[in-house]
């Protein structure tokens, strides 16, 4: 890495910073991110599982959202991706599974439907469709690019990769996603409306990988 200084003093190389409350790592890596937000995931668990015994569902699912689910939410469509994400998956699970007085080995799908809680991945499928939805820039339709007529002619068209890691950013994600709604979904102008209706359809389904999301 090369020397940076400020003021003819030089500065400390960094391997990991803190901004906005996101771990930042020097090789974009997102492993201290997923630690601290499994710590603060531990912090909720420990919380719930004490509240479970003392109070009802209701507020159960109360102190869920404000303890968990907002750490989940956060940045996530910066980490969502990743592949160790699955620990904190595990983790949420976990806690899914205490909150439903069931056995740690219960099998989740019906248990996150019944709770109307999302799953890791739905919120990450969330935020990066409705951030797609309303982007700012400069996004193409298929029927833009292509004179002929196609039945993908109303899908957003991807963004031109020459590697994995473009490939795989998340503007060229969130498009791959958003292609991937109902169309009765892409085609609701109404923000709320859009929101609520994203929710409704990733609750009724529960998707547990982004295969099993594209394959539907």
């Amino acid at each position: 890495m090369p020397n940076v200084s400020f003021n003819h003093k030089k500065l400390p190389n960094c391997v990991t910073t803190k901004f906005l409350g996101i771990h930042i790592s020097e090789n974009l890596k997102w492993n201290h991110q997923l630690d601290s937000v499994k710590a603060k995931l531990n912090t909720g668990y420990y919380i719930i599982k004490q509240l479970q015994k003392i109070t009802n569902p209701q507020i159960l699912r109360s102190v869920y959202f404000a303890c968990i689910h907002v750490h989940l939410k956060y940045g996530i469509m910066l980490w969502g991706s990743d592949a160790k994400s699955k620990k904190v998956f595990t983790l949420q699970k976990k806690i899914i599974r205490t909150m439903s007085k069931t056995n740690q080995r219960t099998f989740c799908r019906n248990l996150f439907r019944t709770l109307g809680i999302f799953l890791l991945l739905c919120v990450y499928i969330s935020e990066m469709v409705c951030w797609i939805k309303y982007y700012r820039g400069k996004l193409e339709f298929n029927s833009d690019v292509y004179d002929h007529n196609t039945r993908h002619r109303t899908d957003l068209h991807p963004l031109t990769c020459r590697t994995n890691l473009t490939k795989n950013n998340g503007l060229n994600m969130g498009i791959t996603l958003f292609n991937k709604l109902p169309e009765q979904l892409k085609k609701l102008e109404t923000k709320h409306r859009f929101k609520n209706n994203v929710k409704k359809y990733l609750l009724q389904n529960v998707f547990y990988s982004v295969n099993e999301y594209l394959s539907t």
